[in-house]
């Protein structure tokens, strides 16, 4: 029970100075429920000005599920004293909707007679802001947890499905009259390896929170693949129109964020048309050379929506910024567009006319192909073969197989083990029968990491290559600290599976030379 000492012991008396001089907004009622007065803090949250405090209703300022719960708490505390907590959420001027924590506490006279009640509030907004933002940022974490380890298992899947589709080209390729049905539905095996291969890929850039490297890539796969994806998405009556100019050059950016940015602009778009019919248009194409005599590309999403009013076009990047009902967006998909086109060199342009719709114009510096980093071609991969002896190591049966038959394709001599103890013992009976070592990174007993390590301290010269599914798991620093000669991650082409082991096992042989 409270005890009140600066008034006799037989009233409830309000001092406006006292209770002014209390941070938190506090309101008092007399032993009847009937409104005292409330002090400053209070009268801000609520916007009420001093002179019409006191004769305000009480309950009608509170209303809704708050005016209920507190009526139903001032009668069990008038009737039987004590405490009461409770919290709801509040509707005030300064803030549309706040979760306040409503704290009632009988006042009682020395006689334990009630007088009244005082009742002070804590706004648990931001709190309860923070605390959704850690349940959703622990959420994205797990999400992107299960989201690489399914990954992983995917890429250990591809991995004999490209395998053996290229080493039946490669075998269609040797024979004279190969039967070019089979070959071209080799080639769309192939074609569908690789669009998953790169759907594993984005995967794992979600799963590891961090962003690729920006690389000169043509624009137009991406942008096809992205309305693919919105024409199932999308409500029927919005039509998906596309204009795209394959010719109009590369652009350096990462293939994921631009994934994203379209993603966005469509879906605003979408949103902006509603359930009225609507078109939204995709254009990719060359833009106009800039003063400096740099040149463009331009992609362009434009929709029929009823568009955006002046007043709200200079805001549309403001992070957390949204005219949509609450629960419906986080006011962070147009700001995260806007940083991503910036942190490329690019510029983002807005044009949008009440009833005629809205245009987001993304313009990026156009770049010159990177010729130094292109695959190696299948007449090349036919060139890289040898007879060296090769340990192939890998838990998973099915990639085994198929490393090791396109090995052998290759010419090479394989012997494979599917355990990392058992490859370590067959190395360290012969370690000179071996020119290299491939291993996967996560198996059971040893990984390949100390596989590594232990190969390398009973023959140092002896190279080992290093393939994960799960991508760029570890740093390049530890990998080479750990003594590898090269790594990639699976599902790897028999092209750079080919080219890598050839480099490696030339690189070796020159370095025992120069050892001897």
């Amino acid at each position: 029970m409270t005890k009140l000492e600066l008034c006799p012991s037989d009233r409830f008396c309000f001092d406006q100075k006292f209770v002014d001089a209390i941070p938190a907004p506090v309101f008092m009622q007399d032993a009847e429920g009937n409104f005292l007065g409330a002090n400053s803090a209070f009268r801000k949250f609520f916007g009420i000005s001093e002179e019409v405090s006191v004769a305000i209703d009480l309950y009608e300022l509170l209303g809704g599920e708050t005016e209920k719960k507190s009526r139903e708490m001032d009668t069990k505390i008038l009737n039987c004293g004590g405490v009461e907590t409770f919290e709801v959420m509040v509707q005030s001027p300064k803030n549309s909707e706040s979760s306040v924590i409503f704290h009632k506490a009988a006042v009682t006279s020395e006689n334990d007679i009630i007088l009244g009640i005082v009742t002070t509030l804590l706004d648990r907004t931001e709190q309860r802001q923070t605390e959704q933002q850690l349940r959703h940022a622990q959420k994205m974490e797990a999400i992107g947890t299960l989201a690489g380890g399914i990954a992983h298992d995917f890429n250990n899947v591809l991995t004999p499905i490209i395998g053996y589709a290229e080493i039946m080209r490669l075998m269609g390729e040797r024979e004279k009259n190969p039967d070019a049905t089979s070959m071209q539905f080799v080639s769309e095996i192939l074609v569908a390896a690789r669009r998953a291969k790169s759907l594993v890929e984005q995967i794992l850039t979600f799963s590891r929170g961090r962003e690729q490297k920006e690389l000169p890539q043509f624009l137009h796969p991406i942008v096809k693949e992205v309305l693919k994806l919105l024409r199932v998405t999308l409500p029927s009556t919005i039509e998906v129109r596309e204009e795209i100019d394959t010719n109009c050059g590369m652009v350096s950016v990462d293939p994921v964020q631009l994934h994203q940015v379209l993603l966005n602009l469509c879906t605003n778009s979408s949103q902006a048309i509603g359930d009225d019919k609507g078109v939204i248009t995709v254009r990719l194409q060359k833009g106009e050379a800039d003063i400096t005599g740099r040149d463009w590309v331009e992609l362009t999403v434009i929709d029929d929506g009823p568009g955006i009013p002046p007043d709200l076009r200079e805001r549309v990047f403001e992070p957390y910024f949204t005219t949509k009902e609450k629960g419906q967006g986080t006011g962070m998909g147009l700001a995260m567009v806007h940083g991503i086109v910036s942190k490329c060199g690019g510029r983002i342009e807005l044009s949008s006319e009440v009833g005629s719709g809205t245009s987001f114009r993304l313009s990026f510096p156009r770049v010159l192909p990177d010729n130094s980093a292109g695959q190696v071609g299948d007449e090349q991969a036919a060139g890289l073969v040898g007879n060296e002896h090769i340990m192939v190591v890998d838990d998973q049966t099915a990639v085994l197989r198929v490393t090791r038959k396109i090995l052998q394709t290759l010419g090479y001599r394989v012997s494979s083990c599917s355990s990392s103890q058992e490859a370590l013992e067959l190395f360290l009976n012969s370690p000179d029968d071996f020119d290299l070592v491939v291993t996967d990174l996560t198996m059971p007993h040893l990984t390949g990491l100390e596989l590594c390590v232990e190969i390398r301290k009973c023959r140092e010269t002896t190279p080992v290559i290093l393939c994960s599914g799960y991508g760029a798991k570890l740093s390049e620093k530890k990998l080479k600290a750990a003594g590898f000669a090269a790594w990639f991650t699976k599902p790897v082409t028999l092209q750079k599976l080919a080219s890598i082991i050839r480099t490696v096992l030339d690189d070796s042989r020159g370095t025992d030379t120069d050892d001897s």
